[in-house]
């Protein structure tokens, strides 16, 4: 067990939780740091003895320094982070504290102190402009968030330690993912709750801009994509699916499980959409796998997707 050994910072969200879940089955021990043990707890749906939740503010080096030589971990992943695009525009201290310093920090540490493990940063399309062409690793990077902006700087710091320091970094770029932990308050899960609720007691919703196209990723596929690019060399590159959806069209998904017409129940506020916001998004994610030999089969996305979380949600408020 001592040289499995995994450290994810910030552990405690949708991305860490399945990925904690994904590594103990394959025989690792997980250390979870957070900045508070009682309430992280809350956030884990399962125990396991080889699930440590351990303290930690990634700002202090030196806590950083005592939690790696502690552990000696072989996979560190950063995902320690204030994770809104809106919320990072009235937050925005936070939000380069969490996904930037914090990030740098861990680099640092790791290549002061000579830490022979992989350090897996995970980084958002937030970086990349605005485009109607697929997104690559060369596209532009020029983010309009301040969550963007800290993202790309935690991005540049990453490849920075790889290329110049020789530090083993990769940079995960992660698409929109879902799944029955994201918060209630992202577009996903308020389509889902929002037909619910026309269903059960003919409410309405209000919603900003429905015209904005993405690729929502299913979180347990994405941790299985993620674990193999870092069993390949230290690299950057995207994590999506390539099956791209406008919110009103998953909003039809969501309305057409009970036989609704969404636009009887949807309705527009303008104080709902963000300062700033992308249109299009979408990604040339085959390139990445092709050049490390992977084969991606995405099956849960679009209408599949949104049925999955719509027959989770109505359970849930059974029990």
């Amino acid at each position: 067990m001592k040289d499995k050994i995994s450290i994810i910072a910030g552990g405690t969200g949708q991305f860490g939780v399945y990925l904690s879940q994904f590594l103990l089955k394959k025989g690792y021990k997980i250390i979870i740091t957070t900045r508070n043990v009682n309430l992280a707890k809350k956030k884990i749906p399962f125990k396991n003895k080889n699930l440590v939740l351990t303290k930690l503010n990634v700002l202090q080096k030196k806590e950083i320094k005592k939690l790696i030589f502690k552990y000696d971990p072989k996979l560190i992943f950063y995902f320690a982070s204030q994770s809104s695009p809106k919320v990072s525009f009235e937050k925005k201290k936070l939000t380069l504290n969490s996904n930037y310093e914090g990030c740098k920090n861990f680099l640092e540490v790791i290549q002061k102190d000579r830490v022979d493990c992989k350090f897996i940063n995970a980084t958002s399309s937030e970086i990349f402009s605005e485009t109607k062409k697929k997104i690559n690793l060369k596209s532009k990077k020029t983010p309009i968030s301040p969550y963007g902006k800290a993202k790309l700087m935690s991005f540049k710091i990453t490849k920075y330690f790889r290329e110049i320091k020789k530090t083993k970094a990769y940079n995960a770029i992660i698409f929109n993912t879902e799944s029955f932990l994201r918060k209630k308050d992202y577009l996903i899960p308020k389509i889902c709750i929002a037909a619910i609720n026309a269903y059960k007691f003919n409410s309405k919703t209000a919603f900003g801009n429905l015209d904005v196209s993405r690729e929502w990723n299913w979180c347990e596929e994405q941790v299985r994509y993620l674990t193999s690019f870092v069993s390949k060399k230290p690299q950057d590159f995207i994590l999506s699916n390539g099956k791209p959806y406008t919110a009103k069209k998953m909003l039809n998904f969501a309305f057409k499980y009970f036989n609704l017409d969404f636009k009887k129940f949807v309705s527009y506020k303008k104080n709902l959409l963000r300062k700033k916001d992308f249109r299009l998004k979408h990604s040339n994610y085959i390139s990445c796998l092709k050049r490390n030999n992977i084969n991606r089969k995405s099956k849960i996305y679009g209408k599949k997707l949104i049925h999955t979380l719509i027959k989770y949600y109505l359970n849930e408020k059974r029990n």
